[in-house]
């Protein structure tokens, strides 16, 4: 079947603007996307590449992003986005684990490829000869090979938050099917734009953005790395009608003081995923006039549900219902249908579901039930039908036998007015097992900030559920996927427990 969609799109949207990169000045239309991608893989098939190939690209957010995948798919080849944040030693595990054939890297990225074999190692893509061979100037056309609806098309790795990070196998079907629902769920066209400033290594950044904007005809501008200043300038000059960041990009466009609030006047959508929602954000939005709309998805899922503006007023924190083409369900440990407003695991089928991780049977076996991905996140359902994360199974804190989610903390202690961020999690305790901790970004400076949150909270949550440790933090750290991360606040909080002797006063 012919699924080189971007040859499709070159020729009805020839001279329409795809790609704009403002850093390196660079902007090309879509026949010049395609000519691009036909000299690449020219010449990765000189270089031995042919289909099943995995090819892997090692660099921030570029037009190269997209070169490497329209010319895998017309080779056949599988594109491997790797996520250039993570140390190297994980990143060596993701190269031996996906079988990976070639690398090509950005500037300023080499090193971090120190611990895989480095023949592997191409071309590096800020460079004047890999300009030379995608210089659409010089066409060498590609006659694109035929693929199946099964074929790999695309590996991502997760970011491991719950354990090694493992391969998402993205057939053509499901990769397809992603953006085909995205689009007509949503509404996008050749008339929209968008900002890519989440890294395209990650689900969010590239499945549920820039490639539907692109599937439909729309513009792409790339932002390199993350910067809020930055975003807040290219917002103000280029006013894109679709936004898609985690929450706390959109907090850190806020803070930063090159903030308008005029920059999102042409925003039709402002869609927030891939973490939960910061409610001082949110509040902040709506006095704008403007409303975020939760999305839901994971890398194994790309985005699933999304919560409309007009439901988004009213029900925030909500994620919304299933895009087109998508079922669900929210079961009990038994595997039960819960009713409305129980808590319960949500499952997802659908045709962009991922089919399996990459030789990892095991995993798969544990990941599907009944033709439904075991998202591993808890959620209830409301009397109208509308989905709302509680919180992920694998951090639920459990502190003498009992169930915290942190999320139901993390609720209460943010609408204290000390509080400007948090994230509470499980730290080790040898009397209960786990108790429960917060770390903090505080609004002002309080020496006596523990006595007073911990006065708020036990006025607020039963007391098994309130922390018993509080860190004060000058930002919540992120991980590899701009996402907080979790596993290294409790590593602190841990540190900390055991510095001020909380460990020793419970050891028998």
């Amino acid at each position: 079947m012919n699924y080189d969609w971007i040859k499709t799109r070159s020729f009805f949207n020839r001279n329409n603007t795809a790609v704009i990169d403002p850093n390196k000045k660079t902007e090309w239309t879509y026949e010049q996307m395609n000519i691009r991608a036909e000299n690449l893989a020219n010449y990765l098939r000189d270089q031995g590449i042919g289909q099943g190939d995995v090819v892997g690209l090692f660099a921030p957010n570029d037009v190269s992003n997209f070169d490497f995948l329209f010319a895998a798919i017309k080779l056949g080849a599988v594109y491997l986005p790797m996520n250039w944040r993570l140390k190297p030693q994980e990143i060596a595990g993701v190269v031996e684990d996906s079988g990976v054939k070639t690398i090509f890297y950005g500037t300023n990225h080499l090193e971090r490829l120190v611990d895989i074999p480095q023949e592997l190692i191409a071309l590096n893509v800020d460079s004047e000869e890999y300009d030379a061979i995608v210089d659409p100037s010089n066409h060498k056309p590609f006659e694109s090979v035929t693929v199946e609806d099964d074929d790999l098309a695309s590996l991502i790795f997760t970011s491991g938050t719950t354990g090694k990070p493992k391969g998402v196998m993205f057939t053509y079907k499901s990769l397809h099917h992603n953006m085909i629902n995205e689009i007509i769920t949503v509404g996008i066209t050749s008339n929209d734009s968008t900002i890519a400033g989440a890294p395209m290594f990650h689900v969010l950044g590239y499945n549920d953005l820039v490639l539907p904007m692109l599937f439909a005809g729309g513009k792409v501008i790339i932002q390199r790395y993350f910067d809020s200043a930055e975003m807040n300038k290219f917002q103000q000059t280029y006013k894109p009608s679709v936004n898609v960041f985690i929450p706390t990009m959109y907090y850190g466009m806020l803070v930063a003081e090159n903030f308008r609030p005029d920059q999102f006047s042409e925003a039709r959508l402002l869609i927030q995923g891939g973490s939960a929602p910061l409610p001082a954000v949110q509040a902040k939005f709506e006095q704008m006039g403007l409303t975020l709309q939760n999305a839901y998805g994971m890398t194994e899922a790309p985005v699933t549900f999304v919560n409309p503006t007009e439901n988004a007023k009213v029900k925030p924190m909500s994620i919304g219902r299933p895009l087109m083409f998508i079922d669900y369900r929210v079961i009990d440990e038994n595997n039960e249908d819960v009713a409305a407003g129980e808590v319960g695991e949500i499952i997802i089928k659908g045709k962009n579901v991922m089919p399996g991780y990459f030789n990892n049977p095991e995993a798969n076996e544990k990941s599907f039930i009944d033709g439904y991905f075991r998202t591993g996140d808890l959620g209830r359902v409301d009397e109208d039908g509308d989905i709302f994360i509680v919180n992920r199974l694998k951090e639920l804190i459990i502190t003498g036998g009992e169930n915290v989610l942190p999320s139901e903390v993390e609720a209460i202690l943010s609408k204290h007015p000390l509080v400007r961020q948090t994230i509470v999690v499980g730290y080790d305790n040898p009397q209960f097992g786990e108790s429960v901790s917060a770390a903090v970004v505080l609004t002002e400076d309080d020496p006596d900030f523990e006595e007073k949150l911990d006065k708020y909270m036990l006025e607020n949550l039963a007391g098994y559920k309130t922390p018993k440790l509080y860190l004060k933090l000058d930002a919540i750290p992120l991980n590899s996927t701009n996402k907080p991360d979790a596993l290294e606040v409790q590593r602190l909080m841990n540190a900390k427990a055991k510095e001020i002797g909380q460990h020793d006063q419970y050891a028998l």
